[in-house]
């Protein structure tokens, strides 16, 4: 979706060539929200407006079928209904994610059943981009709603002059780290991924059973997410049938080296994310730190105990010392779908939901619990100086506003539903021990290669 992708691999080969002496480095009410809203997952979803008429709504207003499935967004659709008499959104649960985009492609091709409005994830948007799913909302005046919204939301819905979607949450990443645990280990907090990998190594050498972090290697977003941070984001896109796919280039084997060489010296874990064995390890200081997303706090105050209080913010470990770069993991938009007769309105209400004050003191509360693209809401004293019970009298959301403001813009390639499925079967052997992280970046270049061909797509490679 941006114009150029940057592909600096000196400073992360850096990381790889630097002497060592061993193998080192590395949502309040609803747990389940964080991951329903933020990352994708299924979770709790939002009661339906569907009826004679959604609560609030009058007489003769225009009806618009919304589909959307985190928490939280009945009561914003509620507010708009009550605060917009001549529209009424139906909000319905067509399954979250992947589940939902099947259906939405689905009915785009059949040409029946389509709502008027989706929630569409980041990666997502441009593979109904590419098949003319989208109304361009550049049409309906939202080209003067940018000045209110972070640069790598933006980035990600827009195509030149087009608008495809309006963008609503974003999963800034930074380094959640057990305050307690660290000092107990005598470790300072690491600005660099090289002082990263010593720290790894120091706690891993005085309690073998600990390890920095969890490095999940079957989760796509979040490895996706580090790679953005690292100039090793691995897809080239800028709109058409040409698309570069690069697990094998310079940047990107760097990156899966580095991770791989934390992974054999057992100086990270790789258990599943959000599983009970990974809240276990942060609770028991089996991990001493998660590469957490902005909505991640919130989730897992809700699943731990013992380290109630302990757990701190601080700007994600760089390539080079005085950056301030962030990937995003998750976030969602909104966008209007072909084929509806009231585009219009449905621009009106994209708008509203995802840039206005009215509607962000909801989605920014505690049972939506979103982390904001507005930067009305991002900026406000209100939300960076909020505390949870997980950090004690932190501001963790300071941190995590100003890498809302610092991340990499990634290029989401039109295959990423396919991406999603093939990344499961394939990276599951590094978990296992049955092959390197390397060796899967290799088979998935292959087989998203391939698929992309098959697809139609003139692809570059490293």
């Amino acid at each position: 979706m941006i114009s150029t992708r940057t592909r600096t691999s000196g400073r992360i080969r850096r990381l790889l060539t630097r002497r060592r002496t061993a193998l080192v480095a590395t949502t309040a009410l609803v747990a389940a929200l964080s991951l329903a809203a933020c990352s994708g997952g299924g979770g709790a979803a939002p009661a339906s407006t569907k009826g004679a008429k959604a609560a609030g709504c009058t007489s003769g207003a225009t009806d618009l079928t919304f589909w959307g499935w985190p928490a939280g967004y009945d009561l914003a659709v509620k507010k708009f209904n009550q605060t917009h008499p001549k529209i009424c959104v139906h909000l319905e649960n067509a399954g979250a994610s992947t589940a939902e985009y099947t259906k939405l492609s689905d009915a785009l091709t059949a040409k029946s059943g389509t709502p008027d409005i989706a929630t569409i994830e980041y990666f997502e948007l441009p593979s109904f981009e590419i098949t003319n799913g989208l109304v361009d909302l550049s049409k309906y005046g939202l080209a003067s709603a940018k000045k209110d919204e972070a640069s790598v939301a933006w980035a990600q819905v827009s195509q030149g002059s087009k608008i495809y979607a309006m963008p609503v949450d974003l999963g800034p990443l930074a380094l959640w780290y057990n305050q307690d645990q660290f000092q107990k280990n005598g470790l300072t907090v690491p600005t660099t991924w090289d002082e990263f990998a010593t720290a790894a190594q120091t706690l891993h050498e005085k309690d073998p059973k600990a390890a920095i972090t969890n490095f999940d290697p079957v989760n796509p977003q979040a490895t996706l997410a580090l790679m953005q941070q690292s100039d090793a984001f691995p897809f080239d896109y800028s709109g058409g049938k040409k698309l570069g796919i690069h697990f094998t280039g310079e940047a990107q084997t760097a990156f899966a080296e580095y991770w791989q060489k934390l992974i054999s010296a057992g100086e990270v874990t790789t258990v599943a994310d959000f599983s009970p064995a990974q809240w276990s390890n942060f609770d028991t200081g089996v991990n001493a730190s998660r590469l957490s997303p902005a909505w991640g706090p919130v989730g897992m105050q809700l699943s731990i105990k013992n380290t109630i209080g302990s757990w701190r913010a601080a700007p994600l470990p760089q390539t080079k010392a005085g950056e301030k770069r962030s990937g995003n993991w998750g976030g969602s938009t909104l966008a209007v779908i072909q084929g509806t007769p009231h585009a219009k309105e449905a621009a009106e209400f994209v708008r509203w939901f995802g840039g206005s004050e009215e509607s962000w003191k909801i989605l920014s509360g505690p049972v939506a619990g979103a982390f904001p693209a507005y930067l009305p809401t991002l900026q406000s004293s209100e939300l960076q100086d909020a505390t949870l019970k997980i950090s004690g009298d932190s501001t963790p959301n300071k941190v995590f506003a100003e890498a809302a403001q610092n991340m990499v813009d990634p290029q989401w390639p039109p295959i990423m539903t396919t991406a999603l499925t093939k990344w499961t079967d394939i990276f599951a052997g590094v978990t296992k021990g049955t092959e390197t992280l390397p060796e899967a970046f290799a088979a998935f270049q292959k087989a998203m290669v391939d698929y992309a061909t098959s697809q139609g797509f003139t692809v570059s490679e490293d």
